[in-house]
């Protein structure tokens, strides 16, 4: 039987983690500067929002980044 965990990313937090992320770096502003105001939004520390981004989803974002 496969069990979720507790504290597994869903995919609006995903949104919003790329969403923070990507405005953040558009305005001149820090990743971890976005990564605290997420994890505030989420409960969740700084450091997992920046390992979150940095292992998975700054990958599907690639391109936005490049821009």
């Amino acid at each position: 039987m496969a069990t979720t965990r507790q504290d597994a990313w869903t995919d609006d937090e995903d949104l919003l983690l790329a969403e923070v992320v990507l405005r953040h770096i558009q305005e001149g502003g820090t990743q971890l500067s976005a990564f605290k105001e997420v994890g505030r939004h989420l409960s969740r520390t700084p450091a997992a929002c920046g390992f979150r981004w940095n292992s998975y989803v700054r990958k599907q974002y690639k391109e936005r980044i490049e821009e």
